[in-house]
């Protein structure tokens, strides 16, 4: 019952570590995966930057280097990132 217990704490602790996304942390992965959750079924396709942000993204996941990629999802995540119920136009 013990192992149990401790098998289910550390699935959920595992599970929050899954669910958001760092910079700085050596790898890219958390990034692009952060961006495809917000985009998948044209969630933000009406952003007024869509294509914009699709060029960065591409452009990202086209990089080895993660702290570029890194820079580049910022951007592309920056576009369709709604503040205050909008979403940024330049």
């Amino acid at each position: 019952m013990k192992s149990l217990i401790i098998t289910a704490l550390i699935c959920c602790f595992y599970m929050d570590a899954m669910a958001g996304h760092s910079t700085g942390n050596g790898t890219c992965d958390d990034d692009i995966l952060h961006y495809e959750n917000m985009t998948v079924n044209d969630k933000r396709s009406d952003a007024p930057l869509y294509a914009e942000s699709q060029a960065w993204y591409q452009k990202a996941k086209n990089k080895h280097n993660y702290w570029k990629c890194e820079q580049y999802m910022e951007e592309a995540l920056r576009i369709i990132r709604k503040t205050d119920g909008e979403y940024p136009t330049e």
